[in-house]
């Protein structure tokens, strides 16, 4: 006996259709990408070195960011090992140091240096091979950068001072923190690069940059994921025992045989965030800490932050839920507010 098609009926085909459309596309989709997956990889064995710079540019582009332009403080300048470093300072009392990112300068704190100069002595430098200082023809490295640090220190007095470093400059504040004898009173790291795996790193700054934050294509999101993780491990495993400083300058140009990568000190300190690890100092890390991370980082992982706040004795994690990769500079009122207590905080 047939019956008639009611609405409810035509909603319920509707509805069921509507699902097998859309479970049929994403199987369509991952068919489609497990064929680029294969693509991929067959890229990286026929070409290994264009895949390097492949993922080189594409590490530059993860790493890129805005800086803002709207507070003019007096300039000033020292000499550090016969180097010019350019700084800004602000303010009298308890002193504050600010280092800044990859391809930052002292502006990338331009929003938070006037919320701390009236109680503070604020200072915010930028590194050689950076901003207005000077670009010596050195071979940059996390290392090097944290000895021209501890050498502005002395130069400039201070000492139990609070020291506040983002992304590559966070990397350095760590290891200015863990040096014995540091003149660090008080640290505070936000959205620090390259913490842990060094493949994992590249492949969730890639995934992240292509996808953004807040996809709903968690599956795509995973597979690109996955396929940067194979290039990184592949492109690690082949240079082996190379360092990235090593296999960056070993590429050349084909025919002329011109250097491929032009060794800057952007690209020098990318290489450095690979060859460095800073997890084995970290237990040597006794000062109180602070933590600020964004939730949606997309450079940096926040699992990163859990786990400094595992290996850092005395640390406190804040993440800002709608802040990316630098939020002293998105959400400047909620990160002052969180280091203007946590300064104030009695050891």
């Amino acid at each position: 006996m047939s019956r008639c098609k009611t609405r409810d009926d035509e909603l319920t085909y509707r509805g069921r259709s509507s699902i097998l459309k859309s479970v049929a596309t994403k199987l369509c989709c991952k068919g489609r990408l497990a064929a680029l997956g294969i693509s991929m990889r067959r890229f990286i064995f026929v070409h290994g070195p264009l895949s390097t710079l492949l993922l080189f540019s594409m590490t530059l582009w993860a790493f890129g960011q805005g800086t803002p332009d709207h507070l003019s403080i007096p300039s000033k300048k020292v000499k550090i090992s016969g180097v010019s470093v350019h700084f800004v300072e602000a303010g009298e009392g308890p002193p504050i140091l600010f280092l800044h990112g990859l391809g930052g300068s002292w502006r990338d704190w331009s929003v938070n240096l006037p919320a701390f100069a009236a109680t503070y002595r604020v200072l915010a430098m930028d590194f050689p091979g950076f901003g207005e200082s000077d670009k010596p023809e050195v071979r940059y490295s996390i290392e090097w950068l944290t000895d021209v640090v501890e050498k502005f220190l002395q130069e400039q007095e201070l000492d139990r001072l609070n020291l506040v470093g983002h992304s590559m400059g966070g990397v350095v504040a760590l290891n200015v923190a863990s040096r014995p004898k540091s003149r660090v009173k008080k640290l505070v790291i936000t959205d620090a690069v390259g913490i842990g795996d060094k493949s994992e790193f590249l492949a969730y700054a890639m995934s992240k940059k292509i996808m953004g934050p807040d996809t709903e294509w968690e599956f795509v999101e995973s597979f690109l994921k996955n396929q940067f993780r194979v290039m990184a491990d592949d492109l690690i495993e082949k240079q082996k025992p190379q360092t990235a400083r090593d296999l960056f300058e070993s590429l050349k140009m084909p025919i002329i045989g011109r250097p491929l990568l032009p060794m800057t000190p952007e690209v020098q300190m990318i290489a450095s965030i690979f060859d460095f690890d800073i997890r084995p100092k970290l237990a040597s890390i006794r000062q109180p800490t602070l933590i600020l991370w964004g939730a949606k980082d997309s450079v940096a992982s926040p699992q990163d932050a859990s786990f400094l706040q595992t290996e850092i004795h005395s640390s406190t994690l804040i993440l800002f839920p709608d802040s990316g990769h630098s939020p002293m500079m998105e959400h400047p009122s909620l990160f002052n507010q969180e280091l203007g207590k946590f300064l104030q905080e009695a050891e």
